[in-house]
């Protein structure tokens, strides 16, 4: 009865996750450099974890202790410690071999994971929610209620209304869950909890390197398992990233504008490029002066369907910031100005203690760059600026950088063909290459003629509002063998008549995806084709048949 009840909650909700947007006009955001909270109350049995320090600490007895990334007395900002971790988050190859992620590291002596499988807005929620509860920092985030249209706040505290008092039907996480922090000490068996180790955030989050007894791969809650002692903290952060996701990042209550030249380790970049639909949420992992006024800033993304956070070095990740898309000049295709969509360099706001009542506040190191949101100009003449300020590299470098990008994204659709994330992004890549095509001495359709391939085609970009295919996280890499098999046989059967067809793209058709079930039947391999389900809340889940968006490439026909 508490799983239906949870999963109708879900649904009333209507908050969209991860790399998802949805209207943020129901969030009440804020414009205000500070924004007010939940009444404080302690020790309910709500709480996650209880505070015990201020962000904004440097000599207190707990601020002087050496932690995960820093020294004895080292005079740091809880916040600074903050940007302090998240650069200790060294590479490593990802999962399945292809790409490079990152690592945790955690205040548990030497224990260190691999990066987990999450969406992109995930990852940058997960980062910030789990330093404060390490470290027992205030946290929190404000979103929207739609059953009750109230505002609803989930953080330390619990999920609570803004008098404080629990929302239904969220667990009372003190009284139900264990914390093992006190007890446990460096050289003790890990303590585990069979329940969050058994949980998911969907069909999506397996992590390949946390296996059962039977050698079943395990997802997000296994990996929660993993990294807090604080069992409350991983109940916590399922529900969290599952009712939560980019629109709330965007929303002024949890995160504020910030001037370019501010980019910090822990900030995170939005690419909003239409008030409602998909989205991307780029966080920042390290940022470095290789010259004098150059930054070169370094990130790591999940995606949707979920996977291990992507690292991109200073190179692949310069085309994020100077897309108009990240708040820039101009208007989307929706009709709304870019620089009003939310999007754009971004950092958390920090939680005090204002008169009885927590406050989102832009901390006092970060109000010089502060930029209100409000203030569109400066919010447009962003990309313009990162697009000065940024590394760049040669020609060369930056077309190695580029086809990185798109085997990245052709990989990921080699895993979950249904992908409209990776089509766009890999489409986004071509066009930045296309931009430098003089400058490398060719021309678009020399580019084309070295770089396409036949899986472009038959993967090309969708309209995700009017498209059902996008919700479909659950494809696999059987089902993009058959898609890729088809366009084969399409091909060499047009070959033996002396002709050339445009692949089919795989999208839903007015018979749904009858035309690749058949082929997968046909091949004898019926059972590797799964039936579409709605993998996340698909408004368009009706729609007659997908709409595929414009691909900007030479013809296939055309191609050598």
């Amino acid at each position: 009865m508490k799983k239906a009840l949870l999963t109708l909650l879900l649904l009333a909700l209507a908050i969209l996750t991860g790399c998802e947007e949805a209207d943020s006009t129901e969030s009440e955001s804020s414009d205000a450099v500070s924004d007010s909270g939940p009444l404080v109350k302690r020790n309910t049995s709500t709480e996650v974890w209880a505070v015990e320090n201020a962000w904004a600490d440097r000599d207190t007895p707990s601020a002087k202790k050496a932690g995960v990334a820093w020294a004895e007395n080292s005079g740091l900002s809880w916040e600074e410690k903050y940007t302090r971790w998240i650069e200790t988050m060294e590479t490593m190859p990802a999962s399945g071999g292809w790409g490079t992620t990152i690592t945790l590291t955690t205040p548990y002596g030497d224990k260190k994971l691999p990066g987990p499988t999450l969406e992109c807005a995930e990852v940058a929620m997960m980062m910030r929610a789990t330093f404060a509860s390490w470290y027992k920092l205030p946290f929190y985030l404000r979103g929207w209620d739609a059953a009750t249209r109230k505002s609803m706040f989930a953080g330390h505290f619990g999920f609570v209304n803004s008098n404080g008092d629990p929302v239904s039907p969220f667990p009372h996480f003190r009284d139900q869950y264990k914390d093992f922090e006190k007890s446990w000490k460096p050289g003790d068996a890990w303590p585990s909890d069979a329940k969050l180790r058994a949980k998911h955030l969907g069909g999506d989050d397996t992590v390949e390197f946390l296996k059962d007894a039977t050698g079943e791969e395990l997802g997000a809650g296994a990996y929660f398992d993993e990294i807090y002692l604080n069992k409350r903290t991983g109940h916590f952060m399922r529900l969290l990233l599952l009712y939560f996701g980019s629109v709330n990042l965007a929303d002024g209550s949890n995160m504020f504008h910030l001037a370019p030249e501010a980019t910090r380790a822990g900030d995170v970049l939005l690419e909003r490029w239409q008030k409602k639909g998909i989205g991307h949420t780029i966080p920042v992992i390290r940022v470095t002066k290789p010259l004098e006024g150059k930054l070169a800033i370094e990130v790591a993304t999940g995606s949707m369907p979920r996977r291990q956070p992507r690292y991109e070095d200073a190179l692949s990740a310069r085309r994020y910031f100077t897309m108009e898309e990240t708040g820039g000049e101009g208007t989307a295709s929706d009709g709304n100005e870019f620089a009003k969509l939310g999007g754009g360099i971004r950092r958390w706001r920090t939680p005090i203690n204002k008169n009885g009542r927590w406050s989102n506040d832009v901390s006092a190191d970060s109000k010089p760059s502060y930029i209100s949101d409000s203030d569109t100009a400066a919010i447009a003449a962003r990309p313009a600026r990162f697009d000065e300020i940024l590394v760049t590299g040669s020609p060369e470098e930056t077309k190695a950088a580029l086809v990185s990008v798109i085997n990245n994204a052709r990989q990921h659709l080699v895993e979950h063909p249904a992908s409209c994330s990776a089509r766009s992004n890999r489409e986004k890549a071509f066009e930045d290459l296309y931009a430098i095509a003089d400058k490398l001495g060719t021309t678009k359709t020399a580019l084309d003629e070295e770089l396409r391939v036949e899986a472009d085609y038959s993967f090309a970009p969708l309209v995700y509002e009017e498209s059902k295919t996008c919700c479909w996280n659950s494809t696999t890499p059987a089902m993009a063998e058959i898609v890729l098999d088809f366009a084969r046989v399409e091909r060499e059967e047009a070959e033996a008549a002396g002709e050339c067809r445009e692949p089919t793209v795989f999208k839903s058709r007015t018979d749904g995806y009858k035309l690749w079930a058949d082929h997968a039947k046909a091949m004898g391999r019926e059972a590797d084709w799964l039936a579409w389900s709605e993998d996340e809340p698909c408004a368009q889940k009706d729609v007659a048949e997908d709409t595929a968006d414009e691909l900007d490439a030479t013809a296939f026909c055309s191609l050598p």
